[in-house]
């Protein structure tokens, strides 16, 4: 699979395609892996450039969790261009941000003026919701209801659990 690169600033630069799949993820992962094994040495950092996705697919996601370890053998950083607020949502919910920066331009990747995105800024918070508690309905022979439970009334499986 050919994949667009090019080398900015001591940064290889590497286009993605709008929706990384099943399909052409085995294709993308080879490329990556060329690509930073070729660049190791010219290049400091590799930058996945997902500005034509508007989202993250978990495929995507897997391939670059892939393409950080490669790169960190190299001794590179890996940095992700993802200005979508779906896309990056995929990112925060997963926790991936936390250990992979994403910026929402190439211009903002370090050595420029802009700073990364914050974490918990482009994705708002909801706030949780609190059902209310359900009681589960009694079983013969005590219990309840998903329990594991010998003839005896014993625990068979999991916690023993008074029942209410």
């Amino acid at each position: 699979m050919q994949v667009p690169t090019q080398i900015i600033s001591a940064h290889c630069v590497v286009a993605f395609p709008d929706v990384v799949d099943i399909e052409n993820a085995p294709g993308l992962r080879t490329a990556l892996q060329r690509i930073i094994e070729a660049h190791a040495h010219t290049c400091d950092a590799l930058i996945a450039d997902l500005s034509a996705s508007r989202f993250a697919t978990a495929t995507a996601l897997s391939v670059l969790v892939e393409a950080r370890r490669q790169t960190r053998r190299q001794g590179m950083d890996l940095y992700v261009v993802v200005p979508a607020p779906l896309a990056r949502k995929s990112f925060v919910i997963t926790g991936l941000n936390e250990s992979i920066p994403l910026y929402a331009t190439l211009g903002d990747v370090p050595g420029r003026t802009a700073p990364p995105i914050p974490a918990a800024a482009p994705v708002p918070a909801a706030a949780p919701v609190t059902a209310p508690a359900a009681r589960m309905p009694r079983q013969p022979g005590g219990g309840h209801r998903g329990e594991c439970r010998t003839e005896d009334g014993g625990a068979a499986c999991g916690e023993d659990r008074p029942a209410p």
